[in-house]
């Protein structure tokens, strides 16, 4: 009788680490595309795989964009001098907006910019 309990319950704790994978927020993906002509910028968050995030975020930007970064389960921002001709940008991770706003605008201002937050997103919160 020992030996079924024991049996059952590694079972159970077995199911119960596979559903902790598969729930909605480990399978979140975001993605950051940047369009490099324009410096326009577009954040994705929340798609099932990061293959799908990548595909909306290049959709939603344009065909001239290229993907700066993806991720999972964090914050990104992105950052951007949208001065006449100007193509620097910089872009933040965290574990909030604010935070992921703060690192995009100090990276972009150390490569030169006048810089704007132009776009941020949290993927699976």
């Amino acid at each position: 009788m020992i030996k079924v309990k024991a049996i059952y319950t590694r079972h159970f704790i077995a199911l119960l680490t596979a559903l902790a994978f598969l729930s909605p927020v480990a399978l979140a993906a975001g993605a950051l595309a940047r369009n490099p002509r324009n410096n326009d910028g577009t954040v994705v968050v929340n798609k099932k795989t990061r293959d799908d995030a990548v595909h909306d975020a290049i959709l939603a930007c344009g065909t001239d964009c290229e993907i700066v970064t993806t991720f999972q389960g964090s914050c990104v921002a992105y950052a951007a001098d949208h001065r006449a001709n100007s193509t620097v940008y910089g872009y933040g991770q965290a574990s909030d907006k604010d935070a992921a706003g703060e690192r995009a605008l100090d990276q972009c201002q150390s490569r030169g910019g006048s810089c704007t937050v132009m776009d941020s997103g949290c993927d699976g919160k």
